[in-house]
């Protein structure tokens, strides 16, 4: 008897969600085509610059407009997905977005991915003990729609949110600055 396949929910489709939902697409005998949900309408996480910095719209990134990466192309880039050699060691960060929706592109990831979709809630399926395995429900609400949505996956890979929400310190006196 053939073991059923593993259901998988990855959150965030920045470049540790890509390429945990990639890594699962290449082994379909053990794993369904993963649901991959992104909070924004494209792929790259941080390195998606948004020019805007309202405080009440979700500004995803810390980039800034001239930004080019620290690192060395060759350490960032996958195993098995080069930068394009045109590209020079030390990127322009529009050069890793660009990368990362090749990566997207080129290795089938993009229709599983779930854009405008916000995980809400992420909870243990308690059960009766016996089970080795605890599914997960993730709720998720996508963009317009009034009521949430509940699936079952027996993992989820949480790959969102580092960089998305800034701390702030509480300072005495802060809110009377000027």
């Amino acid at each position: 008897m053939a073991s059923r396949k593993l259901r998988v929910a990855v959150i965030g489709a920045g470049a540790a969600g890509l390429c945990c939902a990639h890594n699962l697409l290449a082994r379909p005998s053990i794993y369904e085509a993963p649901v991959v949900f992104e909070t924004t309408g494209q792929v790259g996480g941080t390195w998606v610059y948004t020019e805007g910095s309202e405080t009440n719209s979700h500004v995803h990134s810390s980039m800034y407009r001239d930004l080019r990466t620290n690192l060395p192309k060759e350490i960032m880039e996958f195993p098995d997905f080069s930068f394009d050699p045109s590209v020079p060691s030390f990127p322009h960060h529009s050069k890793v977005l660009e990368y990362l929706e090749d990566y997207t592109d080129k290795l089938g990831i993009r229709p599983h991915i779930r854009f405008n979709c916000t995980v809400e809630v992420i909870s243990p399926v308690l059960g009766d003990g016996d089970s080795v395995q605890v599914p997960w429900e993730v709720t998720f609400r996508t963009q317009g729609d009034t009521h949430p949505v509940t699936q079952r996956f027996e993992a989820v890979m949480v790959c969102a949110g580092h960089y998305s929400k800034p701390y702030i310190p509480d300072i005495a006196g802060m809110e009377t600055f000027q």
